[in-house]
């Protein structure tokens, strides 16, 4: 409890940046964690406030009481500051909040420019997660967070096939082929190309674009990776530039209508590494396609497939959680609400492919492309489109050297 409350107390000592600090303290271990954040915060010097919501009621959280040395208030009062911690309940809470504390909560909530809680945020109104450590040693086959990649710029004598080409299937819909392609350029690759039936109307001047038959242009041994799915369709003609492309003996990824029409014997002969990036609708139909009975917590249920399928798994959605067949595990931070919007998901796709392609280690890739997704949108702002996106990868991907 002093490891977690005084770490917690170090971020909100930034946060607060001088400005006073209210801390709701609730019975169990969750208040005691606030009352050794608002001792920690005495001890320095600051502005604290600390409200008991009810008496501790738990030995650890009593102890905790018992070294504050500040004032105790109750319920009733009404400070005004700048930071509220909300230490009312943590993760062990399996019930709505009472009236009462649900009206002081939300009270000091409203009163309060910045809001902190520790242990069970409002998942709906997180803004940003941060992990204090307490003390607990890495466990082998624990899930990783994933952090910000360590990206190196090119070698002085790099040339663009060194750097990674990267083929991208195109198919009926040319437009989601474009944006994945878009991404892929600012995301490590030094060549991407895309192969389609016809050269887009729309197509940017920098872009290869190679309209031969697939099982020709698939053939050149300088490709690292390949991408397909985005826009593929969901014919006869896009099943067989499904499986052109995962006869190709390099790494593939797998996105969108690919994913819909896999079947798991296309995968059994192959020995690169294959990746999927499947949103909620497309990990169902996979674990169809692979026998797994879809139970569990999505990280159980993405590291089943990633083990039945061979697969890297990405689930995608608010809660990325990324798992390869080792038993390799990774979740990502919570990243910008603002990526729901149609697109998005064909960027995420070219961005992982074009670390793919560079020669990273599939599951690496897959962590560092989620990254710079989440990176890119969070430098976009509100409201911006997938095409704007795509661009912010090359910024994301700078803050990485």
């Amino acid at each position: 409890m002093q490891r977690a409350g005084r770490g917690a107390a170090e971020y909100v000592w930034r946060v607060a940046a001088g400005r006073a600090v209210t801390v709701l303290c609730g019975p169990g271990n969750n208040g005691g964690d606030g009352y050794v954040i608002a001792e920690a915060l005495r001890e320095r010097g600051g502005a604290v406030a600390l409200i008991a919501a009810a008496e501790p009621a738990t030995e650890a959280a009593r102890n905790a009481r018992a070294l504050f040395k500040g004032e105790v208030l109750g319920p009733a009062a009404d400070p005004r500051g700048a930071v509220l911690v909300d230490c009312l309940f943590g993760s062990g809470l399996t019930r709505p909040l009472s009236a009462e504390h649900f009206a002081l909560l939300t009270h000091l909530a409203a009163t309060h420019p910045h809001r902190i809680a520790v242990d069970l945020p409002a998942c709906a109104s997180l803004g940003a997660l941060r992990l204090v450590p307490i003390g607990c040693e890495s466990q082998g086959g624990a899930a990783r967070l994933i952090g910000r990649p360590h990206l190196a710029p090119p070698a002085p004598h790099a040339h663009k096939y060194t750097r990674g080409l990267l083929a991208v299937v195109g198919g009926a819909m040319p437009g989601a082929a474009l944006l994945a392609a878009r991404a892929a350029q600012h995301a490590g690759a030094g060549y991407v190309k895309l192969f389609a039936d016809a050269v887009p109307t729309a197509a940017p001047a920098d872009l290869v674009i190679e309209t031969g038959a697939l099982s020709d242009v698939l053939t050149d041994n300088r490709n690292t990776a390949i991408l397909v799915g985005p826009g593929l369709g969901r014919d006869a003609k896009a099943r067989d530039r499904l499986a052109t492309a995962l006869a190709d003996p390099v790494p593939v990824l797998l996105d969108a209508d690919a994913l819909i029409l896999l079947g798991a014997r296309q995968l059994a002969e192959r020995s690169a590494p294959t990746v999927s990036t499947p949103h909620e609708g497309e990990l169902v139909t996979l674990e169809r396609t692979f026998a797994c009975d879809g139970g569990g917590t999505k990280p159980e249920r993405a590291a089943a497939l990633a083990l039945a399928s061979g697969m890297v798994i990405v689930a995608k959605g608010p809660d990325t959680v990324i798992a390869a067949p080792d038993g390799r595990l990774a979740c990502a931070p919570r990243a910008s609400a603002w990526l729901s919007t149609a697109g998005t998901g064909d960027v995420l796709a070219g961005t992982i492919a074009s670390r793919l392609a560079t020669g990273v280690d599939a599951f690496e890739a897959a962590c560092e492309g989620v990254w710079l997704h989440g990176e890119a949108a969070r430098l976009c702002g509100p409201a911006f489109s997938a095409g704007q996106l795509a661009d912010a990868v090359q910024s994301a991907y700078a803050a990485c050297l």
